[in-house]
């Protein structure tokens, strides 16, 4: 037990250090179901007190008998339900992104879906997205005192910046050992074949294609 409660410390350690920055994030959920002729409305509101914690208050208006008609018209026609986030935090305001899924599987999956929230190390959101799971309901969701309810699963990622490759070490390298070899002191150690393939393979080919052109006539019998 005590070598358990280590590991997990040391792995907590490990996901805090990867975060530089810490702050408070809030994402206003909107959709285009039931909007009264405006493009996107309301759906919820998503915040966090902070960033490392990365422990989300969801709220989320319960959708009416409307909303429900509308994703099934989506869903006759194979479309797609399609959700705006307007993110805010103490270093940007509203940074829009967009995410869909389609219609008839939100349905099915009684209006649950997944969202995750993709976070650098600075603490800057460069992507949210919608996702459902795949479902075996294949069912459309029931009313609740004639609402019904909207759950979301929430996930906060953090990306790790991807390593830089280092080129000055290599070009330094390649440099000394340029040098070596205008002093004579690398030798090459390549077969003959290595060295002067750039000169033999020219003309392999040449005797090639003169042979090809120019092909011997048939041996003559002697009389």
């Amino acid at each position: 037990m005590k070598m358990l409660l280590t590991i997990s410390f040391s792995l907590l350690l490990q996901f805090v250090a990867c975060i530089d920055y810490d702050g408070w994030l809030n994402i206003k959920v909107q959709h285009s179901l039931n909007c009264n002729g405006e493009k996107y409305c309301t759906r919820g509101n998503i915040s966090l007190k902070s960033l490392r914690a990365g422990t989300s208050v969801i709220e989320q208006i319960p959708f009416q008998q409307q909303h429900i008609d509308e994703l099934k018209e989506l869903a006759e026609f194979d479309g797609f339900y399609t959700i705006r986030s307007l993110v805010t935090s103490a270093e940007t305001k509203d940074s829009e992104f967009f995410s869909s899924v389609k219609a008839k599987a939100f349905l099915e999956n009684d209006l649950t879906d997944v969202i995750n929230v993709w976070v650098l190390p600075n603490g800057a959101v460069i992507a949210v997205s919608f996702q459902v799971n795949n479902s075996s309901k294949s069912q459309y969701p029931q009313s609740v005192n004639n609402e019904y309810k909207v759950q979301s699963n929430f996930y906060l990622r953090h990306v790790e910046p991807a390593v830089t490759p280092d080129t000055a070490s290599y070009i330094q390298k390649l440099e000394r050992e340029r040098e070596a070899r205008e002093k004579g002191e690398l030798k090459d150690n390549r077969s003959f074949l290595a060295k002067y393939w750039m000169y033999i393979v020219p003309i392999a080919i040449f005797v090639m294609i003169s042979g090809a052109t120019n092909p011997e006539g048939p041996a003559q019998t002697a009389r």
